[in-house]
């Protein structure tokens, strides 16, 4: 130990690790029994092998090298969201900060200012509470971050690892409380009126189909085919979709996602009518597409280029407007067609396959809301039951005995033993 000219104490030591390495550990303090303490606790932590921590990583260091070494596992979309998720809402707040320095606490306070309107540091505009589902992207981001710097030996402790953020259920920030969809007759009526707009045929599709925007964009002309009965279907087995101005193509959602939709009359109109149409468009001086061969997009523009969601979405207001129908997304056609197909009395497993769920709960858990009716009709059933003569249930047509035998033979077992005299001795 020695005595700096302000007055704090330098100290440093030789310790050594349980693998047999060893490291020289310095630091100052205010007095000599601080740094007495200081050399006892780094030869302590060092007998437990326990590393130093960098006292120079900050949060925007460490997940900047966490998101550049998953590159290149990560899909672009993958990619593109956790970027615009550090630069929008995590570098504003965290990024000067010492990773170190972080505990749960802070952590914590971070989401729960997160789930409240608060000013954007960096434009100076009001930002609107961030919804669970950002958070939670935003907390796998920050854990991963830690748990390689952890690899590394740069950090100890995983704040990440005791602060989530909070669910609806408990108090976080709350979510719809069920699915938008269109009302059958309003879904009538918006595909009416989309069918008659050379823009508006692939939200029709979307609806008469159920399939996912970035999946109706995504489909081809190799994709339309016929079973061997001649049914016709669109094989699902990619998506197109576009992320602040960039666009990627990959495969669908979830493994379940690749798949058979088989088409109803007008689904197959539909697809005939824009095949005369795009004959027709590729005529055209300029056209930059390739028509209807088979790699060809199945809805493009007018010029024959991959249509954008962006601007199926305009589309989608213009068509809403037109038909006379609540303003929703063009992902409310998906949930429209799910909530029709559960409400008519549809098999919810092959639902959930038209859908490309990965699990029959997942279907069930969406449009739960479908059910009401059902579930009323159900009570009617019971109360029709308790309404029955006790003649018709007891000693109907079955004959005498009948309602015995339906108890089981475990019960009459029972009933047997029980009217039986006990046996003495």
């Amino acid at each position: 130990m020695e005595e700096l000219p302000s007055g704090r104490i330098r100290w440093r030591v030789r310790v050594r690790y349980p693998d047999g390495t060893a490291e020289r550990r310095s630091g100052t303090a205010r007095t000599k029994t601080e740094a007495q303490k200081a050399i006892i606790d780094a030869q302590k932590e060092a007998g437990e092998g326990k590393r130093p921590v960098s006292a120079s990583l900050t949060v925007g260091q460490m997940v900047t090298e966490f998101m550049q070494a998953k590159a290149a596992t990560w899909s672009d979309r993958t990619a593109w969201n956790n970027e615009a998720l550090y630069t929008r809402h995590v570098a504003p707040d965290l990024a000067h900060l010492k990773a170190a320095g972080i505990d749960a606490r802070r952590l914590r306070a971070y989401f729960q200012a997160l789930s409240t309107k608060r000013v954007d540091p960096v434009t100076g505009k009001e930002r609107p509470p961030l919804g669970y589902s950002a958070q939670r992207q935003i907390h796998v981001l920050l854990s991963g971050a830690y748990k390689r710097a952890i690899g590394d030996g740069l950090l100890r402790d995983n704040p990440a690892q005791y602060a989530r953020p909070l669910s609806p259920s408990k108090g976080g920030m709350p979510t719809a409380a069920r699915v938008k969809h269109f009302h059958p007759d309003d879904l009538a009526r918006f595909v009416d009126a989309a069918r008659a707009d050379r823009f508006a045929l692939p939200l029709a599709f979307l609806a008469l189909t159920g399939l996912r925007i970035g999946e109706g964009l995504g489909l081809t002309w190799d994709d339309v085919q016929q079973d061997q009965t001649g049914a016709p279907f669109v094989e699902i087995s990619k998506t197109r979709s576009e992320f602040e101005g960039k666009y990627y193509e990959g495969g669908p959602k979830t493994a379940a996602g690749v798949r058979r939709v088989y088409l109803s009359g007008e689904a197959v109109e539909i697809i005939e009518d824009m095949r005369r149409r795009v004959q027709l468009e590729a005529r055209a001086q300029g056209y930059r597409g390739k028509g209807v061969q088979p790699d060809a997009p199945l809805f493009p523009s007018v010029d024959g280029r991959p249509m954008r969601q962006d601007v199926l979405r305009a589309v989608m207001r213009r068509t809403c407007a037109g038909a006379g129908v609540p303003l929703l997304s063009p992902h409310a056609l998906r949930h429209s067609t799910g909530t029709y197909l559960i409400s008519r009395g549809e098999d919810p497993v092959s639902v959930s396959k038209m859908l490309g769920h990965k699990q029959v709960s997942t279907t069930l858990n969406i449009y739960a809301h479908a059910l009401p009716d059902k579930l009323r009709g159900l009570a009617f059933g019971v109360a029709d039951l308790r309404a029955r003569p006790a003649k018709e249930v007891g000693r109907g047509q079955d004959g005498p005995g009948e309602a015995e035998r339906s108890r089981g033979p475990g019960l009459q077992r029972r009933a047997s033993r029980k009217a039986s005299p006990r046996r003495k001795g």
